[in-house]
């Protein structure tokens, strides 16, 4: 009974073990946690894109270590992924979606700057 009683613990240490894996796990709807939730930026050059993705990693993820970007062409898109770490959390990519043009300009995203005509 004392060998049973001990296998139902250890299984259940695993168990809560990988419950909490689960927990710390980030949120895959996160801006930039996949390429259907990147982070869109209009960039002009490369060094525009390195700009924009310090200032806006500094802003959502202060304190965590950022390696060079990367571009990748997913489909007919363009994306610059960063690989990110911290001491105390897993490491992740995160995906920003590069256009060279206004995305007011491109064909279907909605344009919130401008107002419809007899506004």
């Amino acid at each position: 009974m004392f060998k049973f009683t001990s296998l139902v613990a250890v299984t259940l240490l695993g168990v809560s073990t990988a419950a909490m894996a689960q927990v710390s796990l980030p949120d895959p709807s996160a801006p930039g946690m996949s390429p259907g939730t990147a982070v869109r930026m209009h960039a002009t050059s490369d060094l525009m894109v390195d700009r924009f993705i310090n200032n806006w990693l500094r802003k959502h993820y202060p304190g965590w270590n950022a390696e060079p970007h990367e571009f990748t062409e997913i489909g007919f898109e363009r994306y610059a992924v960063v690989y990110i770490t911290s001491p105390n959390n897993p490491g992740r990519r995160v995906y920003f979606l590069v256009t060279d043009r206004n995305e007011s300009e491109t064909p279907g995203y909605p344009d919130y700057g401008r107002t419809s005509p007899g506004r």
